[in-house]
């Protein structure tokens, strides 16, 4: 058990449940240069047009000029399953017979999204491992809530240094409703043993403070190191603040001489 200091607020912790992309690790460094590949593999598959290239950016939510995720949008918060569908549904209203348009995005869309991460693709928001090892060292554990699919989440641990301090992980392609329901999160919570209401949620989304708030969480923190910005998280946040490294540990106070 610690006490957890965000931005003010002040609570006893046992578990710290981080979101992955765009809360431990910069989201368009990963996922902008994933969506060009992805789309542009699949433009060449159906030998498609630019306006259907430009569909499939607009409906997934990318920008390709700045190269960024738009906030909320499928891209951001969906996972890879469901992009899959997004990018067959574009198929199919741009012509595509759809048992057609299913196989090409399974087989042109979704492999490159599926590809484990190298390590320049990753770019860790600070330092991500310092701030899990002093909260290993106050007893709190951490735990990753994720829509990435396991293969790339498990991909990523090593590549940032954290591998050896996550507790356990929860992804998007796990037989467990993802976020913004709260399944995932009271999982992570049996797993560590640890009560909903001791339990800080991190993430960059409004699916992530959803997730806290049905759960119990009892602090939930909005980042806005990802895609989204602090009107994005309405009231379901606690605390928004820049990135991680708002959570501080406090130190015990001193006890009286006796």
């Amino acid at each position: 058990m610690a006490n957890l200091d965000v931005a003010g607020h002040v609570r006893e912790i046992d578990l710290v449940v981080f979101d992955k992309d765009g809360t431990l690790i910069d989201f368009d460094h990963l996922w902008s240069g994933k969506v060009m590949a992805a789309i542009t593999a699949t433009i060449a598959e159906v030998d498609g047009s630019p306006d259907l290239a430009a569909d499939l950016f607009s409906t997934l939510g990318a920008d390709p000029a700045s190269r960024r995720v738009l906030p909320e949008s499928p891209l951001a918060v969906a996972s890879i399953p469901s992009l899959v569908i997004v990018c067959a549904t574009v198929l199919y209203r741009h012509g595509h017979p759809w048992h057609e348009a299913e196989s090409t995005a399974q087989r042109a869309f979704r492999p490159v999204f599926q590809d484990p991460p190298t390590a320049a693709e990753l770019k860790p928001v600070g330092d991500v491992a310092g701030l899990m090892r002093r909260l290993a060292a106050a007893g709190v554990k951490t735990s990753i809530l994720t829509t990435d699919d396991r293969l790339g989440t498990l991909a990523t641990l090593p590549l940032i240094g954290i591998e050896p301090l996550v507790h356990a992980l929860v992804c998007g392609d796990d037989p467990i409703p993802s976020k913004p329901e709260p399944d995932g999160l009271l999982h992570l919570a049996a797993l560590a043993g640890v009560a909903p209401a001791r339990v800080l949620m991190v993430g960059d989304s409004a699916g992530d403070m959803a997730a806290a708030r049905k759960a119990g969480a009892g602090l939930a923190v909005g980042v806005l190191s990802g895609t989204s910005r602090a009107e994005h998280f309405g009231s379901l946040a606690h605390v928004v603040v820049d990135d991680i490294h708002a959570i501080r540990v406090l130190e015990p106070a001193p006890q009286a001489l006796r």
